[in-house]
């Protein structure tokens, strides 16, 4: 919850019509789920303005209303404040940045309120909602009620303020998930959310169209470590993987924390589904029968020695709570019967790692590698670099020994530069249903990964 009074020591804000005395607001930026008693910010895009639906959210009785001002609107505002003199309407130089100040000063405040309550940042090429689940797993399992973490994945310039707007007093904790795809933007995301503690999941190739080098990915990541070092003096916890050539060239401070299988001041050792670590003297065995993907539980190890780091006196009940850590569905990665199926993302790294766990979880299983199916769709925002990045992913299906294969999307000529005699091809999903249901039925366990773009979820429910 905010108030009003905020909004006086915001720099964007050039004008407010009606009451004077404090409300307390609750912010939307949706107009289609929009309740009586909220404040609503209209954010315009590429594709929409949400002036548009200004009229509409003042008759549903909004408190507030926050908007753009421009020259060609000042007629029209001016008649919104005469028709409805209870509504505070706000006029700023840019309606999102006005949010984003807002939440900047609201984040500070809440945090002043209690000294001893802690920011967290997640942000990496992969994984990162992953990571801010089992996180919020883990704290909340010591401090139940206290902890907040992003929705979904709120996590972008909008998203992270929508998550700083529903802190609250009965939060001491509040894990804020950081994405980008362009250069400035965790530098940006930092500067409203002030983070104090973090993780940096790992470093790929993931927007890399619009970052150009993988370098400039891992600088752009690096933004959240800085950040960090500058909020807490240098003595804020912050854990990555070592075993990430990128992140192993973090700078060492007092906080950083750097854990992995190959070289790492904190060694883990991962076996089937165990995994055991030692920690400032102190021998960590965790067992999880939920989590079947070695990728999976290797972030589990990272999440839980940043957890046991930040809050040592809840290290037992840590290592109790990864134990017990399922999977949400978040409609990303996911089992169905005997299909591994990730329709939300893919990049490069994402890839590799999904086929190797696959590859892996089926010698668990002792099922031979022939007798699994792999349908592998297009890896968008490459740029650039999309013909040499598939063409790496299909060498890789090559030397992993998979002789099973269908490519499908705009990309599927790249794919078989790689790999040049795959099972099938199709430029559109739909002309490979009918052989998708032979193979379904044929096959023991069946791969299917893709981006978004392609909606290859589709195909679970084709029979």
């Amino acid at each position: 919850m905010i108030t009003s009074d905020l909004l006086k020591r915001l720099p964007s804000v050039i004008k407010k019509h009606g009451p004077s005395v404090d409300l307390e607001l609750i912010i939307n930026t949706d107009s289609r789920n929009f309740k009586a008693g909220e404040t609503f910010v209209a954010l315009s895009g590429d594709n929409f303005d949400g002036f548009n639906y200004v009229e509409q959210v003042l008759k549903q009785g909004a408190r507030a209303v926050i908007l753009t001002s421009i020259p060609s609107r000042t007629k029209k505002i001016d008649e919104f404040a005469k028709d409805f003199p209870d509504v505070l309407i706000v006029e700023t130089i840019d309606a999102l940045i006005c949010i984003q100040q807002l939440a900047s000063s609201y984040v500070t405040q809440w945090k002043k309120n209690k000294i001893e309550r802690k920011i967290i940042g997640i942000t990496g090429s992969n994984g990162k909602t992953t990571h801010k689940e089992m996180m919020f797993h883990l704290l909340n399992s010591a401090m139940p009620g206290k902890v907040l973490a992003t929705k979904g994945n709120l996590n972008n310039h909008i998203g992270v303020p929508l998550t700083i707007f529903n802190l609250n007093e009965s939060h001491d904790i509040a894990i804020i998930e950081m994405g980008m795809n362009h250069p400035g933007e965790i530098e940006t995301l930092c500067k409203i959310a002030h983070p104090e503690h973090g993780m940096i999941t790992n470093i790929g190739t993931a927007h890399i169209e619009f970052m150009n080098s993988i370098e400039n990915i891992f600088l752009e990541k690096s933004c959240l470590y800085q950040a960090v070092l500058k909020n807490s003096n240098e003595h804020g916890v912050f854990v990555v993987n070592g075993d990430d050539p990128f992140l192993a060239k973090l700078s060492p401070t007092a906080g950083l924390v750097v854990y992995g299988e190959i070289k790492a001041e904190v060694k883990i050792k991962i076996e089937m589904q165990n995994i055991l670590f030692e920690l400032d003297d102190r021998q960590f065995f965790i067992s999880n029968e939920h989590l079947p993907e070695h990728h999976n539980l290797k972030n589990l190890a990272g999440v839980a020695i940043f957890a046991i780091k930040l809050f040592p006196e809840f290290a037992s009940a840590f290592e109790l709570a990864a134990g017990l850590y399922q999977q949400p569905q978040m409609n990303r990665s996911q089992w169905i019967n005997h299909i591994f199926l990730d329709a939300y993302n893919a990049n490069p790294s994402s890839m590799k790692v999904s086929i190797d766990s696959f590859i892996n979880i089926m010698k668990q299983k002792d099922v031979s590698i022939d007798d699994c199916y792999f349908v592998i769709g297009d890896m968008n925002e490459l740029g650039s670099h999309a013909a040499e990045l598939h063409q790496d992913i299909a060498q890789h299906l090559l030397a992993c020994g998979i002789k099973n294969v269908t490519f499908i999307g705009r990309y599927k000529e790249f794919y078989k530069q790689g790999y040049p005699n795959p099972k099938s091809d199709y430029l559109k999903k739909e002309e490979f249903y009918p052989e998708w249901k032979t193979i379904k039925n044929n096959y023991k366990f069946v791969f299917v990964k893709a981006s978004r773009s392609l909606q290859l979820e589709t195909l679970v429910s084709i029979v």
